[in-house]
């Protein structure tokens, strides 16, 4: 069977239409013995972008408006990047490769909200239908072991004359050569630049390691790998996967030092202060021109740098944005949020669901209570989500968002399901029922309770503690056990709590199935379920090579997912992205592509005018 796909042909998505207002949600009062049914979510998870001040601002086309080239637009980062070689760190959390670096595939921003706005690219994962050839200009599908790749000609590598690494590489242009040794070096395979560490071992089964990666002409690349799992291959080395120069790796050894980065993006480093700020500077050769609105065909950046400050204080990145220092902030709460409105009124912004966290108890070891699934969907029954959406949310958050994040994109494809399109007997779960949860304990054989240590960091402290307050009520105390952030992340990467986490169960990626892979230092509660195993196996079999089908397995499979209780999952509250007026041809854009954060930024301009005139 041959698929084939090229970068304009595009299947385009039926999508809910956005909403235009903030909704609230109406607090439900009950007893302890009543149930207490949550409110339906939303149909819409992101109000679309606008300014406080009228409409008609929101609804007005900024990329009408003619381009400028020139200006510096400055990112507040949270924390330190953890690592800068994507072959070695999830390609997500390299944040300086969204702007030196491509993938082969991308977010299409044709389709996002500055176009059409089939997805609002405010989540980690751009499906197929969303997505474009970048560094890969088409590619196929030969049967069921074999991707063949065809690398777009005329990408040459960003030249920083000021760059040891780079002079090296001397702005030469990309062939299938590097594509190859990239793959490989991803995966441990290349023999003269070995990665005996590489990310890859930590996140995939051998089964979707390719079997072979051969050149077959300047611009091709072939991979062949094992028969149901050529979907999830093609996810890791189209979109998670950075594309290096072999020259630099073999003078350099690896890519962890951040001034020896070169790639084919739209900017490159110029200077890294660890801990503090990583600097970029345009390449003037870059090979993307704008495809939509006003500057249609002009070269891209129009910036000519982009600047990340690492800000792990809130107060400070807020101060920051406040005073012009910060273009841009994202992840802000409800209360934030409403007092920079109010400050001021003209600044933009988005609406986008965040996480909410939860409760994650290990499933492995049979001498637990929680083993037995009466007893977590007994800890579900008393979990009062309600309350937890209007007391400590303001009634801005999520009922669901597990295993699938409640976004636009993933309702389109029929990966999520809402509350309202549940079985009545998984509603029922997430409904506040003390009573029932008291029956169930019974049944299971623990009528007074039991105790849980439960390991957390310091910013949990606060929702845990309404967690905590809450099951109580049923017999069950949380004892928490607060460690540093660096302690608490070692022992969830490595699973190594004895009983509970506060964390795990994200929705942001589910067609990783981080949460679920036995082996995956995501799947924090040790779930090793067949009928779980093989909707891995079987979306595996058809994940990026027919998106209609394999999408909607997800979906089928939540009631089940959810019935079983692994991970109690709260509601995600909404968080806020804002921005100063004067950056333009931009609304709310987070992510193009896989783990793409900040990969915007090439795409959008600064009013320097408009900027000066507001006094910064």
């Amino acid at each position: 069977m041959l698929y084939k796909h090229k970068s304009g042909f595009i299947k385009l998505l039926s999508l809910v239409t956005a909403v235009s207002l903030l909704f609230s949600i109406t607090a439900c009062s009950k007893s302890d013995n009543e149930t207490t049914k949550p409110s339906a979510a939303p149909s819409k998870t992101q109000q679309p972008s606008g300014s406080a001040s009228t409409e008609a601002d929101a609804a007005s086309s900024p990329e009408q408006e003619a381009p400028q080239y020139g200006g510096i637009f400055t990112i507040g980062l949270a924390s330190e990047q953890r690592g800068f070689d994507s072959a070695l760190f999830n390609y997500g959390a390299t944040n300086h490769l969204k702007q030196t670096s491509n993938t082969l595939i991308e977010g299409d921003w044709t389709k996002g909200p500055s176009g059409e706005h089939l997805t609002d690219f405010d989540t980690s994962t751009a499906p197929l239908a969303v997505s474009f050839g970048a560094l890969a200009e088409s590619w196929e599908f030969i049967g069921e072991d074999t991707i063949v790749f065809h690398i777009r000609p005329n990408v040459h590598f960003g030249l920083n004359p000021n760059s040891e690494a780079s002079r090296l590489v001397n702005g030469r242009e990309l062939t299938a050569e590097d594509v190859a040794f990239s793959f490989r070096r991803q995966f441990n395979l290349e023999p003269s630049a070995p990665t005996p560490k590489a990310y890859a071992y930590t996140r995939l089964t051998q089964d979707e390691f390719p079997t072979s990666i051969e050149v077959t002409d300047k611009y091709t690349v072939t991979v062949r790998g094992k028969p149901g799992f050529i979907g999830s291959l093609f996810y890791w080395l189209t979109e998670m996967t950075g594309i290096y120069a072999p020259e630099v790796v073999a003078k350099y050894g690896d890519l962890n030092n951040v001034l020896n980065d070169v790639g084919t993006g739209p900017f490159y480093v110029t200077e890294y202060v660890q801990n503090s700020s990583i600097t970029f500077a345009r390449n003037s050769n870059y090979w993307q021109k704008d495809p939509l609105g006003a500057g249609k065909g002009n070269q891209l950046p129009y910036l000519d740098g982009v600047r990340y400050l690492v800000l792990p204080d809130l107060s400070t990145r807020l101060s920051a944005f406040r005073t012009g220092q910060l273009d841009y902030i994202r992840d802000v709460s409800l209360d934030d949020f409403k007092q920079l409105i109010a400050e001021n009124p003209d600044l933009k912004y988005s609406k986008t669901v965040g996480t909410g966290g939860g409760l994650t108890l290990r499933t492995d070891k049979p001498d637990q209570p929680w083993y037995d699934v009466r007893v977590r969907q007994a800890i579900q029954l008393g979990t009062d989500r309600q309350a937890i959406i209007n007391d400590y949310y303001g009634g801005e958050a999520s009922l669901i968002n597990f295993p699938v994040s409640d976004t636009q994109t993933f309702r389109s494809l029929g990966a999520y399901v809402g509350y309202d399109d549940l079985p009545a007997n998984v509603q029922e779960l997430f409904n506040y029922n003390p009573e029932k949860a008291k029956q169930l304990l019974k049944e299971a054989g623990y009528p007074d309770g039991f105790e849980i240590n439960v390991v957390l960091n310091a910013s949990q402290i606060d929702l845990a503690s309404v967690l905590k307050s809450q099951l109580e009520k049923i017999g069950i105390v949380l004892n928490l056990e607060v460690k540093e952030d660096a302690v608490y992340t070692s022992i969830s990467s490595g699973r190594t709590f004895e009983e509970g986490i506060f964390g795990g169960g994200s929705g942001a990626t589910p067609q990783a199935f981080h949460n679920f892979r036995p082996d995956d230092a995501g799947n924090t509660a040790m779930i090793d379920d067949p009928i779980v195993n093989k909707l891995i196996a079987d979306f595996a079999d058809k994940f990026m090579i027919a998106d209609d089908e394999s999408w909607p397995l997800i979906g089928e499979a939540t009631p089940y997912i959810l019935e079983q209780s692994w991970y109690l999952t709260l509601p995600a509250p909404y968080t806020f992205q804002l921005w100063w007026p004067w950056v333009k041809n931009y609304n709310g854009e987070y992510s193009l592509g896989g783990g793409h954060f900040y990969n915007f930024t090439h795409y959008i301009w600064i009013d320097q005018e408009l900027k000066k005139s507001l006094g910064y």
